[in-house]
C-alpha cells in the first residue's frame, strides 16, 4: 500500500506495518461512521462543519492535511505531493469571525481541476472545512468531496499555506496520518491507535445491527431483540447506572 506508512509516530509499530494498514484499511471499507461511533463511546472525532457534496459516498483513507486562509495555492501543493489512498483535508481558516463570509477566506479553494487531478491521482478525497466552487461537475465526479458550501470566486494563490500539520476542521483537531471515514452520514477522524481499541467492536455491532434489521424485515419484532429493555428501565427509575444491551445472533 501506497505511504508504506507516513504514520509511524512516536515509534509504535503496532498499528505502522504494511499488512496491518492494508487490513484496517480493508476492514474500514465495510464500516459505516454510526457503527463506529458507537464503538468508540461516542469519542470518535465528527466533523460537523462539512456535508457531503452528494448523497452515497463511502470515502475512506488516511488524511493529509494542509492549513489555508483564503488562498488555495497550499492546497495545490498538498495535491502535488499527495499520493493514492489519501484524502486531502483542508483547514481553511474559518472560526466563526466576520471574515468568513468575505471573499477571500470565503472563497472556493478547488474546483474541477483540482478535483480531476485528484481523481487522476487514486486519492480517497477531498474534505474542506471552507468552501469549494464548480458544483455541478463536482457532483459528477465519483470521487467524494465534503465541504461548508460553495462560492463561485476563487481564493488568491500567493501564499503557500502549512502543510502536514495539526489543523482544525470545526470542533476537531486532525492530524497528518489520521485514518478518515465519510459516508452520508458525515466525516469521522480516528488515529491509528484508537482504531486499535474501537475497530472489533464496531464490527461487532454493524453484525448485531444486520441481524436485528433481517429479523425486522422477515417479520420479527425489535423488541425480540432487546435483551434487557424492562430491567434497564427499572434500573434507571431506582437510578442504578445501566446499559441497553442487544441479543447477539447467537441469541
Amino acid at each position: 500500500m501506497v505511504m508504506a506508512f507516513r504514520w509511524l509516530r512516536h515509534g509504535k509499530a503496532s498499528l505502522t506495518t504494511q499488512c496491518a494498514a492494508s487490513d484496517i484499511m480493508a476492514k474500514l471499507k465495510t464500516m459505516d461512521t454510526c457503527a463506529l461511533c458507537d464503538a468508540s463511546d461516542k469519542k470518535a472525532r465528527v466533523i460537523t462543519t462539512v456535508r457531503p457534496l452528494k448523497p452515497g459516498y463511502r470515502m475512506v483513507g488516511v488524511a493529509r492535511t494542509v492549513a489555508v486562509d483564503g488562498d488555495f495555492l497550499g492546497v495545490l501543493t498538498s495535491l502535488r505531493e499527495s499520493g493514492p489512498g489519501e484524502i486531502i483535508m483542508i483547514d481553511a481558516g474559518m472560526r466563526g469571525e466576520p471574515g468568513d463570509a468575505h471573499w477571500p477566506r470565503a472563497g472556493g479553494l478547488f474546483g474541477e481541476l483540482l478535483a480531476s487531478e485528484a481523481w487522476r491521482r487514486g486519492l480517497g478525497g477531498l474534505v474542506i472545512d471552507g468552501n469549494c466552487r464548480d458544483t455541478p461537475l463536482l457532483r459528477q465526479m465519483s470521487l467524494p468531496i465534503y465541504h461548508r458550501g460553495q462560492h463561485p470566486n476563487a481564493g488568491t494563490a500567493k501564499k503557500p499555506g502549512r502543510s502536514q500539520v495539526e489543523i482544525q476542521m470545526g470542533s476537531v483537531t486532525v492530524k497528518p496520518g489520521d485514518f478518515v471515514l465519510g459516508d452520508d452520514d458525515g466525516v469521522v477522524v480516528c488515529s491509528p491507535e484508537e482504531l486499535e481499541m474501537w475497530l472489533p467492536k464496531a464490527l461487532e455491532t454493524q453484525r448485531v445491527e444486520e441481524n436485528i434489521l433481517a429479523h425486522i424485515q422477515s417479520g420479527g419484532s425489535l423488541f425480540e431483540k432487546l435483551k434487557n429493555l424492562e430491567e434497564h428501565l427499572e434500573d434507571l427509575r431506582q437510578g442504578k447506572p445501566s446499559s441497553l444491551k442487544f441479543r447477539s445472533p447467537e441469541e
